[in-house]
This record gives structure tokens, sequence and C-alpha cells, in this order.
């Protein structure tokens, strides 16, 4: 490329520290030509990407001006609209040596949705059709929260991911007994709002339809 022979170090793309700086004092990257670093595969890399884009150009920009911005880290992201069904993955959607794994395949209506974990930590995702939680599940990757019991949550039922984000990335500074509590309500308002759906669902009239989504 056009800086083979010149001082910014280059590898796949132009290599930049968390200020988005190459290896040339006051010469900066950001976007698809920049390769940052990825804190949840300990690499770096380049992940092309807008909204890797937008967070890197906010970064460069601000340090150009005179600012002192740093950009965490990067991750790997893809968002694809085919037809309009949108598939998403973040980080280590292949999974890492030994890892776990939780899968929901639901043919019928183009809907799947795949968790990788290393230990306790969420460190990838994939789905297909499912755009309820994206930014829980990049949240999730890219905090590399401990999971704790939750981890055998999400693998029994992969969709409770908002209650894994609000138990695990909210409160694990929370003692345990604050976080059981906490998780006891949440599952308790869970319950609830099922039984109320199935209350709904066998309601035989419009007045008893009142009655229950008035409780």
């Amino acid at each position: 490329g056009f800086l083979a022979g010149s001082a910014v170090k280059c590898l796949v793309g132009v290599l930049v520290d968390e200020r988005m700086q190459t290896s040339v004092e006051g010469v900066y990257a950001a976007g698809d030509c920049a390769e940052a670093f990825d804190p949840i595969t300990g690499k770096t890399i380049v992940s092309a990407i807008q909204p890797n884009a937008v967070d890197q150009g906010y970064v460069a920009g601000m340090n150009m001006a005179g600012g002192a911005a740093r950009l965490a880290g990067v991750t790997q992201i893809n968002v694809l609209d085919t037809l309009g069904l949108i598939s998403t993955s973040f980080g280590q959607w292949d999974g890492v040596p030994g890892g776990d794994h939780a899968e929901l395949v639901d043919e019928d209506n183009f809907r799947y949705l795949r968790l990788e974990f290393d230990g306790d930590r969420l460190v990838g995702t994939n789905s297909l059709g499912m755009t309820e939680h994206v930014g829980v599940m990049r949240g999730l990757v890219e905090r590399g929260v401990p999971l704790g019991d939750w981890k055998g949550r999400l693998i029994q039922d992969p969709t409770r991911l908002m209650e894994a984000y609000l138990a695990a990335a909210l409160l694990h500074r929370a003692t345990a007994a604050d976080e059981a509590a906490f998780t006891g309500v949440i599952e308790a308002h869970y319950r609830r709002c099922d039984a109320i759906v199935g209350r709904v669902l066998d309601a035989a009239d419009p007045d008893t339809l009142v009655m229950v989504l008035s409780d």
C-alpha cells in the first residue's frame, strides 16, 4: 500500500493504540483501515463495520483536537440484512476450545440463536431473525462480565439474555445475598407475566380480557 516504507506500522491494517494514534506521533487512523486491540481475543483486529468506525473516528477526532479520549478496544461485529432477515454476530462467534455453548433453533420461523462461553463469560454470539436482544448480546460480550449461575440458566434458555444482563452486568459488584434477592424479584416478575399471558389466552369474553389486563 501507499504506507509501504513509511514509519507507520501496518499488519493487516494500520496499527493504532487506544488513542487511535499510529506508530507515528500525531498521525491517527480510524475505521476500515485501522487495526486495533480486541480485549476479547487479546489480539489486534480489523473490524470493518460502521459501529466500530464511529467509535474510532470519535476518539481519533477528539485526540487530534487536543483531547484525551481513549477506546477500550474493538469487537468483532457483523450485522447483515438479507431480504429482511437480520443476522448478527459478536465477539468469538465460533467459540473457544473447551468452551460451552447454548443453542436455540426454530426452523419454521427462521430463527436461530447460539451463545458461546469461556468459563462463565459470554465471549461470542450468533443470531438469525432475533433482534430483541442485540444490544444486550454486544454488551455482555464486550464487558466480559462473569455470569455465575446465569450461565447455566442461559444454557437452558438462551433467550433470557436481558435477565442475565441485569443480574450480572449491573449487579456484579453486589453481594451474593443482594444478587439472589434481585434475581428472585426478576423471576417472580416473569412468572407473573407468564401467568397473565396464560389467563389472557384462556379468556372467554371481552369483559374477562379487560379484567385480566387490568390486574
